[in-house]
């Protein structure tokens, strides 16, 4: 059907340069919630419409085909944070992000795997593709 959304067109860039071999991609939103409940509200929660803090977190698996060290040297460094963009059909996500993660798996006899995660750390643009 026209509009699916198909996991391999979605996209990660990092600094610039997209995580060709990621098999697996998720995005999540956070909001915490302000509880203003009182004693008069007879035990019913209330909370302020604005969150008390927003963030978004997003994840990367994949596999290392190529000899390249990019996630591992960022994860290394003394700040790992990046620019990130998070391509779907139809926008962008775009903004800093830290590298909260990095983790690689060496099985005997198959691809090297490695595993990323990384949070908002400022207010993330969203672009029409």
């Amino acid at each position: 059907m026209s509009g699916d959304l198909i996991g391999r067109k979605v996209s990660i860039s990092i600094g610039g340069v997209v995580v060709a071999t990621a098999r697996a991609k998720s995005l999540t939103i956070n909001n915490s919630a302000i509880n203003v409940t009182a004693d008069d509200d007879d035990g019913i929660q209330k909370i302020l419409d604005e969150p008390g803090e927003k963030s978004v977190e997003i994840s990367v698996d994949g596999m290392r085909l190529e000899v390249t060290t990019d996630l591992l040297d960022l994860s290394l460094s003394a700040t790992p944070a990046a620019e990130i963009v998070f391509t779907y059909l139809t926008y962008t996500l775009t903004g800093p992000f830290f590298q909260t993660s990095y983790s690689e798996a060496v099985p005997y006899n198959d691809a090297v795997t490695f595993s990323s995660s990384y949070s908002s750390q400022a207010a993330l643009v969203k672009a029409a593709v």
